[in-house]
C-alpha cells in the first residue's frame, strides 16, 4: 500500500472513529436526557445530519451577535484577517457550476410553485457567495444566520442571536448541544463562546468598548434568575475572567478605548434601560433617570444592553469559558437618543469584532509555537 493510500484510509478510519466513539465532555450539567435523534429546530440541523462531524467536530469559538449581516460580516473578516477559509455543510460547488442556468431553474421553481421565495433567495445569496468564496450559512435562516471559517486555530462560529435573553436563550441551548453533537466538546480542547454587541455607556463615550466581568440584571445585581416549574432559580453571572482578560490584553490593536467593567442587561430597550424616549414613561424625568444611571456606574458597570447576565449565566452553568464585548453607541449620562452617523455606527461596531479577530489570530500563534 503506497503512502496516499495509507493516508486516505487512515483519515477514513478517524472519521468512522469520530462517528461513533463516545468521547469525555467538559461541559457541566449536560442534559442526560438528549434524544437519540435530536433536531435542532431553530438552527435546522439534527444530530444524524450528514457531514455534522467533519464540520463542527474541530470548533474553538463561537462568537454570537445581534444582526445576520454582522454575523455576515464578522465570518468574512474574519477569513480574510486570518487567512481562514469559509465552510459550508452542503458538499463542494462543482468547478464547471453554471450560475445562470442555476438561478433560471431557480426561479422557474418559483413561478410553479414548487419554492417559496425567501427560500430561494437564500439560494441565490449562497450561490453567489461559493463563487466568490464568501461565508455561507449553514442550516435554517428564518431565526439565526450561522456561519463557520476555519482558521490556524481552529473552527469558528459566526451566529446572530437577535435582540434579548429569550432569542439568545435559544441559540445558547441550541449551538451547545450541536457542538455536543459534533463531538466538539472534549476536555483536552474545550471551545469557547463570545458575544459582540452594542450597548448604551454608563460613564464611557461611543466607541469605547467594554470586555464584561459580569452581566447584572436592571436592578444592578450579579444574577439571573429564571423560573423552573414555577419556581424561581437565581443564577450567578460572572464571566470567564482568564478569556476576559486574553482578549483585553488585544486592546493594542483596535482604534479605541477599551476597559473592563460589568454590563447590565435589560429585559426591554425603553422602560427598563431608564429612557424618557419610549411611547410611554414611567421614570418621573431627567434628573431621576440620571440618579440611577449613576448609581449603576459607581457601583462598577460601564454598559447596558439586553444580553450580557442570561449569558454569562448559561454558560458559567454549562462551564463553558465566555466573554462579552460591547461597545457604547452614546454615553447614556448625556442622553437617550442615538445621534452617531451611519458612518460613525459602522466604526463602532467594527470595534469589537476587530478586538476578537487579534484574539483568534494570535490564538493561532499560540497554537503554532
Amino acid at each position: 500500500m503506497d503512502e496516499c493510500s495509507f493516508s486516505y484510509y487512515h483519515a477514513v478510519f478517524l472519521y468512522f472513529l469520530t462517528m461513533t466513539a463516545s468521547h469525555e465532555t467538559f461541559l457541566k450539567n449536560l442534559n442526560p436526557n438528549l434524544p437519540e435523534d435530536d433536531y435542532l429546530y431553530h438552527l435546522g440541523i439534527g444530530k444524524g445530519m450528514k457531514g455534522l462531524c467533519e464540520t463542527f467536530g474541530n470548533v474553538v469559538h463561537v462568537a454570537m451577535m445581534g444582526s445576520g449581516p454582522r454575523a455576515f460580516r464578522f465570518a468574512e473578516e474574519l477569513a480574510r484577517g486570518t487567512g481562514g477559509k469559509p465552510v459550508s455543510m452542503s458538499s463542494e460547488p462543482n468547478q464547471d457550476f453554471d450560475l445562470m442556468s442555476a438561478l433560471n431553474e431557480e426561479f422557474q421553481a418559483v413561478e410553479t410553485g414548487q419554492k417559496d421565495l425567501p427560500d430561494s433567495m437564500t439560494d441565490v445569496q449562497n450561490w453567489f457567495a461559493r463563487e466568490a468564496d464568501l461565508p455561507e450559512t449553514i442550516g435554517k435562516t428564518e431565526r439565526f444566520w450561522m456561519f463557520k471559517v476555519d482558521t490556524p486555530a481552529g473552527g469558528v462560529i459566526s451566529v446572530n442571536h437577535h435582540m434579548g435573553m429569550p432569542t439568545h436563550a435559544i441559540l445558547l441551548h441550541e449551538v451547545t448541544k450541536l457542538l455536543h453533537h459534533a463531538g466538539a466538546d472534549r476536555v483536552e480542547r474545550p471551545f469557547e463562546y463570545s458575544r459582540l454587541g452594542t450597548s448604551g455607556g454608563l460613564g464611557i463615550e461611543g466607541g469605547d468598548i467594554v470586555v464584561a466581568n459580569r452581566g447584572l440584571e436592571a436592578s444592578g445585581k450579579p444574577r439571573y434568575r429564571i423560573h423552573v416549574l414555577g419556581e424561581e432559580v437565581e443564577l450567578p453571572t460572572e464571566f470567564d475572567p482568564e478569556l476576559a482578560e486574553r482578549i483585553f490584553d488585544c486592546r493594542d490593536a483596535v482604534e479605541a478605548t477599551v476597559v473592563r467593567g460589568d454590563t447590565v442587561s435589560c429585559d426591554d430597550f425603553y422602560t427598563e434601560q431608564a429612557r424618557l424616549d419610549g411611547a410611554f414613561c414611567m421614570v418621573a424625568g431627567e434628573a431621576e433617570k440620571i440618579k440611577f444611571l449613576k448609581k449603576l456606574h459607581a457601583n462598577g458597570a460601564r454598559n447596558m444592553e439586553m444580553e450580557a447576565s442570561a449569558f454569562a449565566a448559561f454558560c458559567k452553568h454549562m462551564g463553558i469559558p465566555a466573554a462579552c464585548v460591547g461597545v457604547a453607541l452614546l454615553n447614556r449620562l448625556n442622553g437617550d437618543q442615538v445621534k452617531a452617523s451611519g458612518e460613525q455606527l459602522a466604526k463602532y461596531s467594527d470595534g469589537p469584532q476587530q478586538l476578537l479577530i487579534e484574539y483568534i489570530k494570535r490564538q493561532a500563534c499560540a497554537r503554532n509555537n
